[in-house]
């Protein structure tokens, strides 16, 4: 157990912001959004740290803070030293003059609070002790995309990878090098899904899966999720293999990092709202560039290209087209999610990793 003597402390004045000498911390996006998810509130923020002090800091603590009327309490979570709960932050050590990008290790909330004021407190400490406390507010707004959204391949299929708090999605490490060089600013991928088609074991592959032709996902139709016109289709990039690499070198991602999507489509819903599905096959992209596409509407199949290692298709909501986006919850219209020997109906709801859905007509 560590002690916490408090020498420093700093409360935000700003909301999303605590400009705190020497130790500041800001939250991504800028206005965060609450997902619904199964009988939980999502919150899926990052959070800036930037240590402007002389100490090499350690982050030891953690807490949330839900406020109702005149500031008052309502509910309080926290990873810390305690039990070491704080490890689910992995990089916690913070060098004199450097940043770090730590994932909201506190996400889900009970279905009936109102999240609409909360205030997280980060503890950072020097040796033994609590050095430096840091205060930010966070508002964050519940979201409903406009466009009534279905699922983008028929089923039954598995979310392979979704942007739980394990997913590598919701993880787009900003202040690597790579993406510095492209200049990303924003997580255009926190609410993505990657769906494949499995069988009733879950493999994904007939034999080694050497072939392509092997994968059950392979030509699967890829549907439009809602209407909309067609502003970017790409169709030409070669499919990739099992345990073989992407078709394109470093260079070429650098000079257009869309090919990482390989074959891909993406369409802008009116309202702000841009669905991007990526990885099709090479040549099964059925629409151009101005094409007014119907909700279920062909536009691709499912396939092995861009940064690929498996068959699979990539899903997500954005409000804006390519790189320089702010992804949005996706939660969809009409599918069922298997519960066992039943499959359970869903009107409107969140998908994630692990999920098997399929859609409803």
């Amino acid at each position: 157990m560590k002690l916490h003597h408090i020498a420093f402390a700093a409360t935000a004045l700003t909301a999303g912001f605590a400009f705190a000498d020497p130790i500041n911390v800001s939250v991504a996006p800028s206005k965060p959004l609450i997902e619904q998810g199964k009988g939980q509130q999502l919150l899926n923020i990052d959070f800036l740290v930037k240590n402007d002090s002389q100490d090499k800091v350690e982050l030891s603590e953690v807490e949330v803070s839900v406020l109702g009327d005149a500031g008052k309490l309502v509910a309080q979570y926290r990873v810390g030293a305690n039990g070491r709960s704080v490890f689910v932050v992995p990089n916690r050590f913070i060098e004199p003059g450097q940043s770090e990008l730590v994932f909201n290790p506190l996400f889900a909330f009970p279905q009936e609070l109102d999240l609409s004021r909360l205030r997280y407190t980060f503890k950072f400490d020097v040796g033994d002790d609590t050095k430096y406390t840091v205060e930010v507010p966070v508002a964050p707004t519940a979201y409903k995309p406009k466009a009534q959204l279905q699922l983008p391949v028929a089923g039954p299929i598995l979310v392979h990878d979704g942007h739980d708090f394990y997913g590598h999605h919701r993880r787009l490490p900003l202040l690597d090098p790579m993406a510095q060089a492209l200049k990303w600013k924003r997580n255009f991928m926190r609410y993505s899904y990657d769906f494949v088609v499995t069988d009733d074991q879950g493999r994904m592959f007939k034999g080694d899966g050497s072939r392509n032709e092997d994968w059950y996902g392979w030509g699967k139709p890829i549907l439009a999720p809602a209407g909309g016109k067609v502003i970017r289709a790409v169709a030409t990039i070669p499919d990739n293999a099992k345990g073989k690499g992407p078709s394109f070198g470093k260079e070429q991602f650098i000079a257009d990092p869309s090919i990482m999507w390989g074959n891909h489509v993406e369409i802008d819903h009116g309202n702000g709202e841009i669905s991007l599905m990526a990885h099709m096959r090479q040549g099964s992209v059925t629409v151009k560039v101005g094409d007014t596409v119907k909700a279920g509407q062909k536009v691709g199949e499912m396939g092995f290209s861009g940064d690929a290692f498996l068959v699979h298709l990539h899903y997500d909501l954005k409000n804006a087209p390519g790189f320089d986006a702010d992804a949005l919850p996706s939660p969809f219209n009409n599918f069922e999610r298997l519960t066992g020997k039943s499959w359970l109906r869903v009107r409107q709801g969140q998908v994630d990793s692990g999920d098997v859905v399929r859609r409803v007509p």
